[in-house]
């Protein structure tokens, strides 16, 4: 299997997965928050707009694309955190393209964050995942991460 490494994520990139990224992010806190589609939308682009105010030049984000063979093949977004054990990352998205997954190739992109962040100084990295991301789960837990804290919900 060819090797995935990360490259900057360019302008044409980044507005195609921004409004994608958009939606997506309000389906899945739509359902997680019990919200309408119209106050997840708005939540959804609130939140987007306070992390990243200047797009791919906001202070402490960093979005790649990873490439396979020179093909786009998902992304990954981090962003720095000082915290009292030293600088930490934050995942705030790491995604493969549908036809890309299930070829180790998520393994791949989300140890590409590990040493890309590590270049940047880091040395821990943590993140959130949805309960209902039982793919995602498994590949967090099988490389290393520990549940730090968890929410729950029951339908009566």
């Amino acid at each position: 299997m060819p090797d995935l490494s990360l490259r900057p994520m360019m302008q044409e990139e980044y507005d195609a997965w921004r409004a994608q990224s958009v939606r997506d992010y309000a389906a899945d806190i739509a359902k997680s928050r019990d919200l309408d589609l119209e106050a997840a939308m708005a939540q959804s682009a609130g939140e987007f707009a306070q992390l990243l105010p200047d797009g791919l030049a906001s202070t402490d984000m960093h979005l790649w694309t990873a490439v396979v063979d020179d093909q786009a093949v998902g992304m990954g977004w981090i962003e720095l955190r000082q915290r009292a054990s030293g600088v930490s990352a934050w995942i705030y998205d790491i995604s493969l393209d549908a036809d890309h997954r299930g070829r180790g190739l998520g393994r791949e992109l989300l140890d590409a964050l590990h040493a890309a962040a590590r270049d940047l100084g880091a040395t821990s990295m943590a993140l959130n995942v949805f309960g209902d991301n039982t793919a995602a789960i498994r590949l967090y837990e099988a490389s290393g991460y520990a549940v730090t804290a968890q929410q729950m919900r029951r339908e009566l």
